[in-house]
């Protein structure tokens, strides 16, 4: 009886942490080095799922197309890219790698060469 219990509160325990695993490596980012966020971003127009359009110049201008608009400079550094916006605004966006996708800050873009 005793081991009959035992075993039930295993397979309970490893059903939960079964159930934890995918959420705690969602939450997982592997942070990106100057090199591999130029690569990413540089030149490039990344898009959200929900539309909005940030875009980086070679050149270092900066703008963003979503709910509003707005534009200004942007320097890459370790795991961030800093937007100076033209009003002076300064903002620093984490860039990071979750399952193999690109996200800014909480949210996945995707990035194609600017046309």
């Amino acid at each position: 009886m005793r081991l009959s219990r035992q075993i039930a509160l295993s397979a309970a325990c490893l059903l939960l942490l079964a159930q934890l695993e995918p959420a705690i490596a969602h939450r997982a980012n592997l942070a990106l080095g100057l090199r591999e966020i130029t690569s990413a971003i540089n030149g490039k127009v990344c898009a959200t799922a929900g539309g909005a359009h940030f875009t980086f110049d070679n050149d270092g201008r900066f703008s963003y197309d979503g709910l509003w608009q707005s534009s200004g400079n942007f320097t890459l550094g370790d795991s961030a890219v800093v937007v100076t916006f033209d009003s002076g605004l300064q903002r620093s966006f984490e860039i990071s790698k979750r399952d193999g996708a690109l996200y800014m800050e909480q949210t996945r873009v995707v990035c194609t060469a600017k046309q």
